[in-house]
């Protein structure tokens, strides 16, 4: 309802309550550099329903805002939320493997901030990585945080990527 005159009008005709729309909320978005010798992650997912394809990626970037790495796969996963899970799982591999230890995790997915808190919520199909993801967490100094989806660009960009290659890409 676009509150026009005429339509409050005829709803006011046939005893519809209305309501008018409030403003909406405007929140700026900054992404924003992680501490000194710390790498920030940012990861995100893509999914679309009609093919059921989909992907996640993430990129790493150190306390100067500069990008030190990125990545992009895709996968057959039934559902958006298993593709956030997995892009976090991934990440976390691959910081594992590159010894990193003071990481700062940024997703968009209050689902996936809410897994890492309560890691049994996590579905059966990941609950052997994520508890291994989890593990390798416990080692380092992990902090986890939300950012909405327009700070959450360039993974956002890394998942779309996703869907159209083949395996991971680093």
């Amino acid at each position: 309802m676009n509150n026009l005159v005429s339509e409050l009008c005829v709803l006011k005709c046939f005893d519809v309550p209305c309501t008018s729309r409030q403003a909406p909320r405007i929140i700026e978005v900054n992404w924003i550099p992680p501490l000194f010798d710390c790498i920030k992650i940012n990861t995100d997912e893509a999914f679309h329903h009609d093919s059921g394809k989909a992907g996640f990626g993430g990129v790493f970037r150190n306390f100067k805002g500069e990008f030190i790495g990125a990545f992009a796969c895709n996968l057959d996963i039934p559902c958006s939320v298993d593709a956030e899970v997995m892009a976090v799982i991934k990440a976390i591999e691959l910081v594992w493997v590159r010894e990193w230890k003071h990481i700062w995790l940024e997703v968009d997915s209050a689902i996936v901030l809410n897994f890492i808190h309560s890691p049994h919520l996590v579905s059966w199909r990941f609950r052997v990585a994520w508890d291994n993801c989890m593990y390798r967490v416990s080692q380092m100094q992990f902090r986890c945080s939300h950012i909405f989806r327009e700070g959450n660009q360039v993974a956002d960009a890394l998942a779309s990527f996703s869907l159209s290659s083949s395996g991971l890409v680093y």
